[in-house]
């Protein structure tokens, strides 16, 4: 009798997880969407991973003859009987690959977001993504497939190329628009032969390419591969060995989480010191410049210097540096970090407020 109802309770344990799954099975799909996101987040630390980097160009390639195989069949050029079998089985795969893409490029790009503005990008990314993630079964059509593609491509080689060639400039993004156009069209001609319907497919793809640019020279583009790691405002900035001793008044404890001084208690004679920290892939050079700008008494702000120091990549915590401004003025100020064909890595704002004797309680960190 006991083994009876062990088993009978066993049976009635496994009913109720099939029927608790049941109920809960539309919810599988954003689930799998939240762990995969959580997952990349997690793993995706840097972007000049060779290995990462070799992953997401498999995922372009596959995803790319899936397309072309798929668009040959919906055009009735695919005869063999096996693959129209696995249709529905190489459209997730479709489905599969680009999501990987577009959910890497959403870690990538948020992690190089500088402002407000170049997080509409991030924004369309996290769009795109949702949308490849929920309506999967669209997938199928060539007027939505192949201007995805071109994004995908395109927003795989505006940070691959640089890291390739290990500089970044408004020319390798443009060869990263090209390139991707041209892979594009060339799964067209896969797929319709040279014939006017690969040509009609191009349009859509060229307007997204513009629009692109558009983004890129209105700072709406984070500059991957570079980011801003860290930056602060000190009274006092030196290098003691392999780290950087920075100096700032230290906080009231209610503000136990500020580590620099923002609200600059300035006396004459007083420095202030701009440090930043910027993650640049191993082997990369590029010059930041710091851009001091104040505001005025109609709210706009003025540039009153423009100070440089290079940058050499490699370093899991971002190459640091520091500039400093002496006789500065009471108000509001900023500083722009910027590369150097002007870019916008990220503002670092503080205000400047009169005081009668320096700050006697100061702190002291290493970074």
């Amino acid at each position: 009798m006991r083994r009876e109802r062990g088993v009978c309770r066993h049976a009635t344990w496994r009913e109720r997880w099939r029927a608790f799954l049941e109920r809960h099975r539309k919810l599988g799909p954003l689930l799998a969407f939240v762990l995969g996101f959580v997952y990349d987040s997690v793993t995706l630390t840097r972007i000049d991973r060779w290995g990462d980097n070799l992953i997401l160009l498999g995922y372009l390639l596959a995803s790319g003859l899936l397309i072309a195989v798929i668009g040959r069949a919906e055009c009735g050029r695919l005869r063999s009987p096996r693959l129209l079998r696995r249709l529905d089985l190489m459209t997730w795969g479709v489905h599969f690959f680009l999501g990987g893409l577009l959910s890497s490029y959403v870690v990538f790009y948020f992690k190089s977001a500088a402002v407000g503005r170049s997080f509409i990008f991030v924004g369309l990314l996290v769009g795109l993504m949702l949308a490849n993630e929920f309506f999967a079964h669209r997938l199928r059509d060539l007027k939505l497939l192949l201007p995805l593609y071109f994004f995908c491509g395109s927003a795989f080689l505006t940070f691959f190329l640089p890291i390739v060639v290990r500089q970044m400039n408004a020319a390798l993004f443009v060869a990263s628009g090209v390139l991707s156009l041209l892979l594009t069209g060339t799964l067209s001609v896969v797929i319709f032969g040279c014939r006017r319907e690969a040509v009609r497919t191009l349009p859509i793809p060229m307007a997204v390419f513009g629009g692109l640019l558009l983004g890129y020279f209105g700072d709406l583009i984070p500059p991957v591969p570079l980011a801003l790691k860290d930056g602060g405002i000190y009274r006092n900035v030196r290098r003691v060995g392999a780290r950087y001793e920075v100096v700032y008044r230290e906080p009231p404890r209610w503000f136990f989480w500020r580590r620099d001084e923002r609200e600059f208690a300035y006396t004459s004679g007083d420095a202030v010191y701009c440090f930043a920290a910027i993650f640049a892939p191993t082997a990369f050079t590029e010059r930041v410049w710091h851009h001091w700008q104040r505001q005025d008494e109609n709210g706009r702000w003025i540039t009153t210097d423009r100070l440089a120091y290079p940058v050499i990549g490699g370093r899991e915590g971002g190459y640091r540096g520091y500039t400093l401004k002496r006789k500065i003025t009471p108000g509001r100020w900023r500083v722009e970090v910027r590369t150097s064909e002007g870019r916008l890595l990220g503002r670092i704002s503080f205000v400047v407020v009169p005081a009668s004797r320096r700050p006697e309680r100061l702190r002291v960190e290493y970074r």
